[in-house]
């Protein structure tokens, strides 16, 4: 089978070479270090996935972007940055960029090359393409309760109502502060998995199963003591390894859009000019959403629309890191 291939686009040569030469091993590389030397490869090469820098010598990242949209429709594309991320949500949503990869003062190496396995095979699920191969998968014990996770792995928990989940959270969260989280983790948990037990369930018809909305004032208000039907039901896993601590969040509907995460992203980074307040600051939801990036060093959204969501928070246990990467994917 003929390998993949991939265009790099990084006009400073050292980060350049070393992503060449990390992909290189299982895909056919290619760099460039400008628009037109890119644009040349897109021309003259069969491109799979491109990777560009966001700032380059004359015409941006951006443009590169551009280009492929209208001229290589087929050909996949990722952004990497130095800069805040957030600075370049609003173009992400106006050009449908869903990953965004940040350049530390060190590159996170293997950031990039999971996010191009995932790009380029559609085999977007489970926190343990982000670790090392005796990373340990715990599934067999959903309805056991609370247990300590494998030392190096995840322990998966099903959640079948709102006082499951309320007791998990609580625990969870105690398990993971002691691990070394912060105390903010406990918001992580309950937004993620809010989501997935009222925002998540949909009829047939699009209508949410455990909330109803009040139109007129732009809210949903959830039932109380919310009993899930078996259809409904949904996972959460938590661990750590030596340098990570994480939760998974897995629902069975796949609802969530993402263009919907740009765009709640976007109205809380963006700021009114009339107000200086975040666009989205009375929005009836989002909030939450762009809460759990802020407090996780990385969230990623991994969707299957109709069929599942899956949404991983990570933590990293040495302090923060740098930029926190925009990861969505949809297959």
């Amino acid at each position: 089978m003929k390998k993949k291939s991939i265009l790099i686009v990084e006009d400073i040569h050292s980060i350049r070479e070393a992503i060449l030469d990390l992909l290189s091993i299982k895909y056919e590389v290619f760099g460039a270090e400008h628009f037109e030397e890119a644009a040349w490869h897109l021309q003259n090469q069969k491109i799979d996935l491109t990777i560009t820098d966001i700032r380059l010598p004359g015409k941006s990242g951006i443009d590169v972007v551009k280009f492929i949209q209208k001229e290589y429709p087929h050909v996949l594309y990722a952004l990497m940055t130095a800069y805040n991320i957030n600075d370049y949500i609003r173009y992400a949503k106006e050009y449908h960029i869903w990953n965004i990869i940040p350049k530390y003062s060190f590159l996170d190496i293997h950031l990039i090359e999971v996010m191009v396995e995932k790009l380029l095979s559609n085999d977007i699920f489970g926190v343990e393409k982000y670790f090392e191969n005796d990373f340990v998968i715990n599934d067999k014990s959903l309805l056991d309760g609370f247990e300590e996770a494998p030392k190096n792995g995840v322990i998966y928990k099903q959640i079948r109502s709102d006082q499951d989940r309320s007791i998990l959270c609580g625990k969870i969260s105690k398990y993971l502060i002691q691990l070394g989280a912060p105390k903010a983790i406990q918001q992580v948990l309950e937004e993620l998995t809010s989501n997935a037990m009222i925002r998540a369930p949909r009829t047939t018809t699009g209508d949410y199963k455990y909330q109803f909305e009040i139109p007129s004032h732009d809210m949903v208000v959830p039932v109380d003591n919310i009993e899930l039907s078996p259809e409904d039901y949904f996972q959460i896993g938590y661990g750590s390894t030596n340098t990570t601590l994480f939760i998974v969040v897995k629902d069975q509907f796949g609802s969530l859009k993402k263009e919907e995460i740009l765009h709640r992203l976007d109205r809380h980074i963006s700021l009114d000019e009339n107000t200086g307040f975040p666009k989205g600051l009375e929005d009836s939801h989002g909030r939450g959403l762009y809460i759990c990036r802020e407090i996780s060093d990385q969230l990623i959204f991994n969707i299957t629309p109709g069929k599942c969501t899956e949404t991983i928070a990570m933590i990293n246990r040495e302090g923060r890191t740098g930029f926190k990467s925009l990861s969505i994917y949809e297959v």
